[in-house]
């Protein structure tokens, strides 16, 4: 019985890490700064679907330079 439970809330931990966190926050927040840094032109509805890999990692990339933006400015102040 155990086991079943561990297993059930694995699978539930994979999927909220990897639908919600991975596919939803990670890919709109890249596909954002994507279209802010490009003006609106990448990108487009046909590149989402071929670029999903790479929005996600620009959305990886954003989190890691605020994440450091916050933290530099939060030593500069002491």
């Amino acid at each position: 019985m155990r086991e079943v439970i561990e297993d059930a809330v694995g699978a539930t931990a994979r999927f909220i890490f990897k639908v919600i966190i991975w596919d939803f926050v990670l890919f709109q927040l890249g596909r954002v700064v994507m279209l802010a840094l490009t003006l609106g032109r990448y990108p487009t509805r046909k590149d989402c679907a071929q670029s999903h890999g790479q929005i996600q990692w620009v959305g990886i990339a954003t989190l890691v330079v605020l994440w450091v933006a916050v933290a530099a400015f939060n030593n500069l102040r002491r």
